[in-house]
Protein backbone atom coordinates (compact mmCIF):
# COMPACT_ATOMS: atom_id res chain seq x y z
CA UNK A 1 0.00 0.00 0.00
CA UNK A 2 1.59 3.14 -0.91
CA UNK A 3 -0.48 5.83 1.05
CA UNK A 4 -3.02 5.78 3.72
CA UNK A 5 -4.57 8.94 4.16
CA UNK A 6 -5.78 9.88 7.49
CA UNK A 7 -9.24 10.84 7.47
CA UNK A 8 -10.46 11.21 11.02
CA UNK A 9 -9.48 10.84 14.04
CA UNK A 10 -10.60 10.71 18.03
CA UNK A 11 -10.16 10.06 21.29
CA UNK A 12 -10.30 5.67 20.62
CA UNK A 13 -10.16 5.77 16.61
CA UNK A 14 -8.41 6.95 13.31
CA UNK A 15 -9.83 5.98 10.25
CA UNK A 16 -7.61 6.13 7.59
CA UNK A 17 -8.71 5.88 3.37
CA UNK A 18 -6.40 4.45 0.82
CA UNK A 19 -7.57 4.59 -2.71
CA UNK A 20 -6.87 0.96 -4.48
CA UNK A 21 -7.02 0.92 -7.89
CA UNK A 22 -9.97 3.74 -8.14
CA UNK A 23 -11.85 2.97 -5.31
CA UNK A 24 -11.56 4.23 -1.67
CA UNK A 25 -10.86 1.59 0.78
CA UNK A 26 -10.94 2.51 4.78
CA UNK A 27 -9.27 1.19 7.84
CA UNK A 28 -10.10 2.14 10.76
CA UNK A 29 -7.60 1.60 14.12
CA UNK A 30 -8.58 0.57 17.39
CA UNK A 31 -5.70 3.37 19.08
CA UNK A 32 -6.07 1.76 22.22
CA UNK A 33 -5.35 -1.85 21.02
CA UNK A 34 -3.78 -1.56 17.86
CA UNK A 35 -6.57 -3.42 16.08
CA UNK A 36 -6.81 -2.33 12.42
CA UNK A 37 -10.59 -3.59 10.69
CA UNK A 38 -11.29 -3.16 6.50
CA UNK A 39 -14.50 -1.42 5.73
CA UNK A 40 -16.29 -4.45 4.35
CA UNK A 41 -18.34 -2.17 1.69
CA UNK A 42 -15.45 -0.95 0.37
CA UNK A 43 -13.56 -4.39 0.04
CA UNK A 44 -16.96 -5.30 -1.76
CA UNK A 45 -16.84 -2.59 -4.03
CA UNK A 46 -13.18 -2.98 -5.01
CA UNK A 47 -14.25 -6.63 -6.27
CA UNK A 48 -16.75 -4.81 -8.40
CA UNK A 49 -20.07 -5.19 -6.81
CA UNK A 50 -22.42 -2.49 -5.62
CA UNK A 51 -21.78 -2.89 -1.75
CA UNK A 52 -21.41 -5.50 0.50
CA UNK A 53 -25.36 -6.81 0.96
CA UNK A 54 -25.11 -6.71 -3.41
CA UNK A 55 -21.32 -9.54 -3.13
CA UNK A 56 -23.49 -11.29 -0.54
CA UNK A 57 -27.15 -11.83 -2.42
CA UNK A 58 -25.94 -12.67 -5.97
CA UNK A 59 -24.30 -15.84 -6.82
CA UNK A 60 -21.15 -13.98 -8.42
CA UNK A 61 -20.42 -13.06 -4.57
CA UNK A 62 -20.90 -15.98 -3.07
CA UNK A 63 -19.39 -18.07 -5.46
CA UNK A 64 -16.12 -15.31 -4.87
CA UNK A 65 -16.39 -16.32 -1.17
CA UNK A 66 -16.58 -19.97 -1.48
CA UNK A 67 -13.35 -19.89 -3.53
CA UNK A 68 -11.63 -17.78 -0.77
CA UNK A 69 -12.31 -20.37 1.50
CA UNK A 70 -11.29 -23.67 -0.63
CA UNK A 71 -8.31 -21.90 -1.28
CA UNK A 72 -7.76 -20.21 2.29
CA UNK A 73 -9.13 -22.86 4.70
CA UNK A 74 -7.24 -21.48 7.85
CA UNK A 75 -8.05 -17.83 6.95
CA UNK A 76 -11.82 -15.97 7.34
CA UNK A 77 -13.38 -14.20 4.97
CA UNK A 78 -14.00 -11.39 6.99
CA UNK A 79 -12.08 -9.79 10.12
CA UNK A 80 -8.76 -9.06 11.08
CA UNK A 81 -7.56 -11.30 8.84
CA UNK A 82 -9.90 -11.45 5.80
CA UNK A 83 -11.45 -8.84 3.84
CA UNK A 84 -8.21 -6.90 3.68
CA UNK A 85 -6.59 -10.20 1.97
CA UNK A 86 -9.12 -10.97 -0.18
CA UNK A 87 -9.64 -7.88 -2.77
CA UNK A 88 -5.64 -7.64 -2.73
CA UNK A 89 -5.83 -10.79 -4.91
CA UNK A 90 -5.96 -10.89 -8.48
CA UNK A 91 -7.39 -14.23 -8.99
CA UNK A 92 -10.90 -13.35 -7.03
CA UNK A 93 -10.92 -9.45 -9.04
CA UNK A 94 -11.18 -11.36 -12.43
CA UNK A 95 -13.94 -13.49 -11.20
CA UNK A 96 -16.20 -10.06 -10.94
CA UNK A 97 -14.98 -8.47 -14.07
Amino acid sequence: MEQLELMYEDFFYQIFEHNYLGTPVRFTKNKLTGEVKINAHDTARVLGFKNLDDMLGSDTGLDVISDWKKENPDRPVFGKHGSGAMFEEEQFQSKVE
